[in-house]
């Protein structure tokens, strides 16, 4: 399978929002991790660093020196670098891929709301960008 990170955080986001407005806060929270995951790694694959992929789903570390090395060593990339990145990326401090074996309502509403705002953030600054340029394909 090919990874297509610019197709999942669309995906990952949309279904976030329906989830969130389903009062589906644990799964809704948990998705919006991944959009933003995503989204750094959307920038991150077209540089001449590691792969993103080695850096798990380890957010701090994928919006903080992943990146930073990514554009330091493809500069052409900066402009993709979300103006409130350490905003989005503070958002998720709490946040785990873990989540998912949680317990039932642990997440609540109006943490899943400003995760999905963070999220949303991220989407707007990085995905749309790199679409309008013509790095990735509009996702469906």
């Amino acid at each position: 399978m090919v990874e297509n990170f610019v197709s999942a955080t669309a995906r990952h986001l949309m279904d976030a929002k329906f989830l969130w407005e389903n009062n589906r806060m644990d799964n809704a929270g948990y998705l919006a991790g991944y959009a933003v995951e995503c989204s750094l790694k959307a920038i991150i694959i077209h540089g001449r660093g590691p792969d993103p992929r080695a850096y798990g789903h380890d957010l701090i570390t994928l919006g903080g020196v992943a990146l930073d090395l990514s554009l330091l060593l493809s500069p052409g990339l900066r402009r993709y670098r979300a103006e409130t990145i350490d905003e989005i990326v503070d958002a998720f401090k709490e946040w785990e891929p873990s989540w998912r074996y949680g317990q039932t309502g642990a997440v609540s509403g109006k943490a899943v709301e400003a995760l999905l705002m963070a999220a949303n953030k991220a989407f707007d600054q990085i995905i749309i960008p790199i679409v309008l340029d013509g790095w990735e394909e509009v996702p469906r």
